[in-house]
């Protein structure tokens, strides 16, 4: 028989070990999601401190976000209280990252570059897949923008962005789906495709070859010697295998790039140091010649991209053609 307690507030359950009647029933605990614990002001100092860092100043920043100096002070101190550590040692006009701004660092570069290539399609015109890709300037010059235009041709429906730069991109803080490196395709985490060898040979204009009488290494001590500042070793480099290691020319100018160096060659400035295949389009055009026939190996050009963007359409597409137009070149 039911007793009067039962009636009306229907049976009462027995309490589990270590509990009493009073406790409140176990309810899941709903997770809050990163973006909602991150407010608006901490993202905000988070952009703030990330520019800062990978512009070396504050003031650099300032301009890059359209913000006072201050403002990009107070953002970055707001975040330094909130974790209770300096990310910043503030020197005269920059600043130098502690170690924990070295760690944040890597998060932060991690994180804003991912959501620009998530974001970046939705930039792209409709219908178009964007590619975007990094390349060292001397093979964009004069291997990969004569020939864009038939890649473009075969894939229309792939919108394909180029930028240059004279460093190696960081695939990993950095908005691109893949670059073109110089190396021995040894990229601990990357994909890496061989797309050439590269050596390094002298050229000249056939006038200057005649004016000099350039027939060995050794003649080279009457010619301007064109330099390129980011391959500050090939000409040495080129002497030792050359056989003449200890040789100075009459003059030495220095630029920036090989393409500025091909540039001086063709204006009879000097000789410079032409990477092979590359200059080949400039023999067919009678502009440069190779006066010696020594040619020094200095590494490979590579495709390189992360090993999750394997699936991305207009990577495949781009490494198939890459492939296809080397081929061509025989």
């Amino acid at each position: 028989m039911a007793s009067a307690a039962d009636i009306g507030g229907g049976a009462r359950r027995r309490a589990r070990p270590g509990t009493t009647d009073a406790d409140p029933p176990v309810r899941p605990v709903q997770p809050v999601p990163a973006a909602v614990r991150l407010t608006p002001a901490m993202l905000l100092a988070l952009q703030a401190f990330d520019t800062a860092f990978r512009l070396g100043s504050f003031k650099a920043a300032s301009a890059a976000l359209h913000l006072t100096p201050s403002a990009v002070s107070h953002r970055i101190g707001t975040l330094e209280r909130k974790l209770g550590e300096a990310l910043f040692v503030r020197k005269h006009r920059q600043v130098q990252p502690t170690p924990a701004g070295e760690a944040l660092a890597a998060a932060t570069a991690r994180a804003f570059a991912e959501l620009a290539r998530v974001a970046a399609p939705a930039e792209a015109v409709a219908g178009h897949r964007r590619l975007r890709l990094t390349a060292l300037p001397f093979f964009a010059s004069d291997w990969l923008m004569p020939r864009v235009a038939r890649f473009m041709s075969a894939h229309p429906d792939i919108e394909l962005v180029i930028q240059t730069a004279s460093r190696h991109a960081d695939l990993d803080s950095e908005a691109f789906d893949a670059a073109v490196r110089v190396g021995d395709g040894n990229w601990p985490g990357l994909v890496a495709m061989r797309l050439m060898d590269i050596r390094a040979t002298p050229v000249a204009t056939d006038d200057l070859v005649r004016q000099l009488k350039l027939r060995r290494p050794a003649d080279l001590a009457h010619a301007t010697l064109i330099h390129v500042t980011t391959f500050p070793l090939a000409w040495p480099m080129w002497l030792e295998k050359a056989g003449v290691p200890g040789l100075t020319p009459r003059h030495a100018v220095w630029v920036d790039g090989f393409g500025a160096a091909m540039q001086l060659a063709e204006q009879g400035a000097g000789v410079a140091m032409g990477l092979e295949p590359l200059i080949a389009g400039r023999e067919r055009r009678g502009t440069l010649c190779r006066p010696l026939s020594v040619s020094q190996p200095t590494g490979s050009y590579w495709l390189v991209h992360r090993k999750g963007d394997a699936g991305h359409p207009g990577l495949r597409m781009l490494k198939r053609w890459l492939q296809a137009e080397i081929a061509a070149d025989g």
